[in-house]
């Protein structure tokens, strides 16, 4: 019994660490990918908060534009221009949510989460990337990033994912982000009728 539990211990610090032998001693290194991940954690926390500033500036400008319209007669007659101002602020809320949800990662089993968040983000980019273009690479960055960290935990962990279920949960959590801004939108613009 002693053995067996020696050896399930020894393939379960193959999965997080290596050995090598020193002098008669083993010695644990660190799995390569555990190392890289909390850099990488990290690098897509940073990516995520620029690319929010960018959207933030960009919305600010669309909806200032938007306002003047709508002062001027109670209705902006593009209604493509309302179609861009709430598919900017669904990815605004979006990003503040992966980001909370990347600075809430303690664990290497927490990166579970991340994998709805990269279907979350390849939509948003296909939503917003004509609108403002300079946060297409931007995106697709952190969406190969958070990809190659799910990945590498997924080797670590030996862990397997549900796509299905992944797409799923992407999908429920942008329904709710649009309800979320269509309500701000009715409250930006009471008098129109989307």
């Amino acid at each position: 019994m002693g053995h067996r539990a020696h050896k399930e211990n020894q393939s379960k610090s193959h999965m997080v660490s290596s050995s090598v032998t020193v002098n008669d001693v083993v010695q644990v290194l660190p799995n390569p990918y555990a190392i890289t991940i909390k850099p990488r954690l990290e690098y897509c926390i940073h990516v995520t908060g620029m690319i929010l500033e960018k959207l933030e500036l960009a919305n600010h400008e669309i909806h200032a534009k938007n306002t003047q319209y709508y002062a001027q007669d109670g209705l902006i007659e593009n209604s493509s221009q309302l179609e861009i101002e709430h598919n900017v602020l669904v990815a605004i809320e979006a990003l503040k949510s992966i980001k909370n949800t990347l600075i809430g990662i303690s664990q290497i089993s927490g990166i579970v989460e991340i994998s709805s968040l990269i279907s979350i983000i390849r939509i948003m980019t296909s939503n917003i990337y004509q609108i403002i273009p300079g946060t297409r690479h931007d995106l697709v960055e952190l969406s190969t990033s958070l990809g190659s960290i799910v990945m590498d935990s997924g080797c670590l962990l030996e862990s397997r994912f549900d796509f299905k279920q992944t797409n799923l949960e992407s999908k429920q959590i942008l329904d709710e982000l649009n309800l979320i801004v269509g309500s701000k939108m009715r409250k930006f613009y009471p008098n129109l009728n989307s």
